[in-house]
C-alpha cells in the first residue's frame, strides 16, 4: 500500500522539473493527482505510462483567481476530496538590478510565486476544512534565506511565501491542516539550464555535498510532508540545498 493511498493531491507547475517528478512519485505512492500547469498538451505524452484514471491534467494560469476556484471545484467533483496542495509553480528571471527592475518584472514574479499560491490556498482550503485535515507544501527558495543580488522580485516573493507558511500553519492548524515549506537550492531543471557555466561552478564550490540537486531530491520531501509520517510537522521551512553556504 502506497504512502498516499486514497489521498487526492493538487500539484501546481507539475509539467516539468520538480513538479513533474512529484507527480510521478505521488502517483507511484497511490495518490490521485490533479496536475495544474500553463500548458498540458506535451505533458500528457510525458505521463502516458501512468495510470490515467488517477491523473487529471488542467491547463491553468494560477494568477487568475476565478480559474483556480473553478479548477479546484472540478477536482473535488471528480474525487470528492482534496487532501494535499503542493504550491510548486514558480517563475524567475535573470539578473536584474533593483534600481533597473521594471514593474512588469515585479508583477510577473509576484503574481505567480506569491499571489498564485494565495489563490490556490483560498480555493482548496475550504475543501480540507470540511474533512478536518490536509497538508499544504509551499515551495520557496534558498535565496529567500540568504538574499541574492539582482533577484529582488524573486526573493521578495519567496520570502513572503515563507512568512505565509507560518501564518497559514497557525490559521488552519485548528482545522487539522498542516502547512510547511520546502526551500530548494540549485536543482537540475530547465529553469537553471540557461545559467552560464561559471554560475554552476560557483554553486558547487559553495555546496557542502559538491553536487547539484535532482528534482527527485525535492519531490521526496514533498512526499514526506504530505504523508502521515509528518503528522506532527507544521510551520517548518526545510532546505533541500546540499548544505549551501552563501
Amino acid at each position: 500500500m502506497g504512502r498516499l493511498e486514497g489521498k487526492v493531491a493538487v500539484i501546481t507547475g507539475g509539467g516539468r522539473g520538480i513538479g513533474l517528478a512529484a507527480v510521478r512519485l505521488f502517483l507511484a505512492e497511490g495518490a490521485e493527482v490533479a496536475l495544474w500547469d500553463l500548458e498540458t498538451d506535451a505533458i500528457g505524452q510525458e505521463l502516458a505510462d501512468c495510470d490515467q484514471d488517477r491523473l487529471q491534467l488542467s491547463a491553468l494560469d494560477i494568477r487568475k483567481r476565478g480559474a483556480v476556484g473553478d479548477a479546484a471545484a472540478t477536482v473535488h467533483a471528480r474525487w470528492g476530496r482534496i487532501d494535499i496542495l503542493i504550491n510548486n509553480a514558480g517563475v524567475t528571471v535573470g539578473h536584474v538590478d533593483t534600481l533597473r527592475s521594471s514593474e512588469k518584472v515585479w508583477r510577473d514574479l509576484v503574481d505567480t510565486n506569491l499571489e498564485g499560491a494565495v489563490h490556490c490556498v483560498q480555493a482548496i482550503v475550504p475543501y480540507m476544512q470540511r474533512r478536518g485535515e490536509g497538508s499544504i507544501v509551499n515551495v520557496t527558495s534558498v535565496l529567500a534565506r540568504y538574499g541574492y543580488p539582482g533577484q529582488t522580485a524573486y526573493v521578495a516573493s519567496k520570502s513572503a511565501l515563507e512568512g505565509l507558511t507560518r501564518v497559514w500553519a497557525r490559521e488552519f492548524g485548528p482545522n487539522g491542516i498542516r502547512v510547511n515549506a520546502v526551500s530548494p537550492g540549485y536543482i537540475r531543471t530547465k529553469m537553471n539550464e540557461s545559467n552560464p557555466p561559471e554560475v554552476l561552478t560557483q554553486v558547487l564550490t559553495r555546496t557542502s555535498l559538491r553536487r547539484i540537486g535532482e528534482p527527485e531530491d525535492v519531490a521526496h520531501l514533498y512526499l514526506f510532508l504530505s504523508s502521515e509520517e509528518a503528522s506532527f510537522v507544521t510551520a517548518a521551512v526545510i532546505p533541500v540545498d546540499g548544505g549551501f553556504i552563501p
